[in-house]
């Protein structure tokens, strides 16, 4: 717009201004009209473009979407008459499907059309669940809630195949304005104005009316003069000013005869909203969230006092084996050692790495508590306490399904370490766990290892998920046939021969704050899920957060029935540093570090003793072991070993 078109434009804005004070709607609470931001005018905004501004509690928009209880044939008409002082729009309209409608109104239909919603989750994702099922990577029991899930976190994706089956039609209409200002023109604003059908989306007669304003201008800073001063303040840390300065806004002069117009249709019951959110239907709690039910340790119940049995500066891991003797790994230099109280409690160095790379050590054993197994690195250091033999076996694998480089391990029950890892690349994410072969004899006799299964169930934890989503293997005191594991939505069965899914265990939160919509999300920092046979439970840890509180501990899960026996808690704690079951399943010890911070839960009753470390000079407590026989509980300080004596029953 040259210098007549400009004044022909104030001079309307004039007008509209004036006759606004007499009769202009009133707006709703919390909307006002203010005047150009002093900062922009600070920052050049040149007078032509110094126009009012919608805002909203104070907040300067830059859109606005004006809802009418109306027909759009009956809206249409009154906006473009109302824009008419603009003078000629660059117009276009058109009949879409809604597959076709902008994301932030189609998340808007998928929160207020359920039966959309369930008609595009019938057609593109129950066939994938199906298939599934019959793939074992799910259970065809889970099927009810992830169709829930999906519906209630379905996102809309404007012209996707998934969206394609909306084929109902809506009208919409679009129409723009450009002004240049100044000498040479470079200074503009382009108002833009779209109105569109919303009768299938809010499922009545309405229609939405979208307002903005695009505004670009020379940046003064980016003159010659700021140029100069930019070389003489040279910073190469921030770039340099840009040449043209843009902003979006909602100029009164645009948004209140348009405003007013619509205000006075009858029946019109006008509604303002900086974006779509504000019409989104409020979700609908899921039937199946769980809340756990804590048990909390006794606070009355009796201390029982650790005793020192040795000293040791920094272990980072230990076990106990059958002859009352014990392995810890030193954590420098980093070697495993043997302490036996029938060596006069002198602790003696059985091994010590070679390997320049560093790799975590695991420690297990077997049930009797003879061969204990120190894994690192591709290597198992097995030692037989019967005879103080050590071997070491580098494990083998067959080259086509060799490990990689992320290889977890846990045990087959026995003690014997079984390597596992995570294929997340390729068709289908899965969970691949190896099997050992027949132990080799010889000192230095490679190990042997198989492929067992590469389980489909990792790839059911792909979308947004809450935390962690690597499915963690569960390890059993004892033979077990088929392989459980924690994933993000409780635990799973899989075919210990072939990694299908066999049952599925709900859980309940295991994460963060309560959701009324979500409990699903592994738990991070604490114990990984371990298993009794003969207690017939599995152990899965948790942190809960509740206000300013967080709430670590266990939930105990009875096998036979899926029911949670408990859900054990050390409240107050930032984490559980460890947790371990007895040999007979009926006792189980949590542990979070500092003063009396571990408790010992009689399973059969319910009842709690706290496990006392201060008699004993424990300094930072780490981890808690049983004897093979489970008359001792011992546990792992920063500066030794100590021990309680387990009453047989409170």
């Amino acid at each position: 717009m040259k210098c007549a078109g400009f004044w022909k434009y104030a001079l309307w804005a004039a007008a509209i201004g004036y006759s606004g004070m007499n009769n202009a709607a009133a707006l709703p609470h919390g909307w006002q009209i203010q005047p150009s931001a002093a900062e922009d005018v600070d920052k050049g905004l040149p007078s032509a473009l110094q126009s009012s501004e919608l805002a909203k509690d104070g907040r300067r928009l830059a859109e606005v979407h004006i809802v009418v209880a109306l027909p759009f044939n009956q809206v249409l008409p009154q906006v473009i008459s109302a824009l008419r002082p603009l003078g000629r729009l660059d117009e276009r309209s058109g009949v879409e499907p809604l597959s076709k409608l902008e994301d932030e109104w189609g998340n808007v239909l998928l929160t207020r059309r359920p039966d959309l919603v369930r008609e595009l989750v019938r057609q593109f994702d129950l066939p994938k669940l199906q298939q599934d099922v019959r793939d074992g990577a799910l259970a065809e029991s889970e099927i009810p809630e992830r169709i829930a899930l999906i519906e209630r976190t379905i996102r809309f994706q404007s012209g996707s195949k998934r969206m394609a089956p909306l084929t109902e039609q809506y009208k919409s209409w679009v129409g723009s304005a450009e002004h240049k200002y100044g000498a040479t023109g470079r200074s503009s604003g382009r108002v833009i104005a779209r109105v569109m059908q919303l009768d299938p989306v809010l499922g009545r007669p309405a229609t939405v009316v979208y307002l903005t304003r695009n505004d670009e201008y020379p940046n003064p800073d980016a003159g010659f003069f700021g140029r100069m001063r930019e070389l003489a303040e040279l910073d190469i840390f921030h770039p340099s000013a840009p040449k043209t300065l843009h902003r979006s806004i909602v100029p009164g002069e645009v948004f209140s005869p348009v405003f007013d117009a619509l205000s006075k249709l009858p029946n019109a019951n006008v509604e303002l909203g900086a974006s779509p959110d504000q019409w989104r239907a409020p979700s609908r709690p899921i039937s199946f969230v769980t809340e756990p039910k804590l048990t909390l340790p006794d606070t009355k119940a009796k201390v029982l006092e650790a005793k020192a049995v040795m000293s040791i500066k920094s272990p980072d891991n230990f076990i106990v084996l059958g002859d009352g003797s014990v392995l810890i790994i030193r954590s420098y230099p980093r070697a495993l050692m043997r302490w036996s109280p029938d060596a006069g409690g002198e602790l003696r160095e059985l091994w010590t790495s070679t390997e320049e790379k560093s790799h975590q050590w695991q420690l297990s054993r077997d049930a009797t508590g003879q061969s204990g197994y120190l894994t690192t690195g591709g290597l198992i250091v097995r030692f037989d306490a019967k005879t103080g033999s050590l071997f070491k076996h580098p494990m083998a694998f067959e080259k086509t399904t060799k490990p990689d480089d992320y290889i977890k391990y846990f045990h087959d029950g026995n003690g014997v370490p079984l390597p596992y890892d995570h294929s997340l690349s390729g068709g289908r994410d899965t969970l691949n766990v190896w099997q050992a072969n027949a132990q080799p004899a010889g000192d230095g006799t490679p190990w042997n290892y198989t492929l067992r299964f590469a389980s489909p169930r990792q790839d059911m934890m792909k979308g947004s998920l809450r935390g962690n989503s690597l499915i963690k293997p569960v390890s059993w005191d004892g033979f077990m046939p088929n392989t459980w594991v924690e994933d993000v939505y409780g635990l799973a069965e899989l075919d210990g021969k072939t990694g299908k899914v066999l049952r599925v265990v709900k859980l309940p939160r295991r994460l963060g704050d309560v959701d009324r919509n979500d409990d699903t999300g592994m738990a991070p920092w604490d114990p990984a899920p371990f298993g009794s046979v003969k207690g017939g439970w599995i152990a899965v840890g948790f942190v809960l957060d509740e206000g300013k509180q967080v709430n670590p501990g266990m939930h105990v899960v009875d096998i036979a029935s899926g029911k949670v026996r408990y859900s054990l808690t050390l409240p107050g704690r930032d984490s559980l540093k460890t947790a371990v079951g007895s040999p007979n399943g009926r006792l189980l010890a949590l542990g979070s570090g500092g003063k009396n911070s571990a408790v010992l839960w009689n399973l059969e009753n319910g009842r709690s003793i706290t496990l006392g470390t201060e008699a004993s000079g424990c300094n930072e407590f780490e981890q808690l072991q049983w004897s093979p026989s489970g008359e001792r509980l011992w546990g792992r300080c920063n500066n030794g070993l100590v021990a309680w004596d387990v009453p047989s029953s409170w």
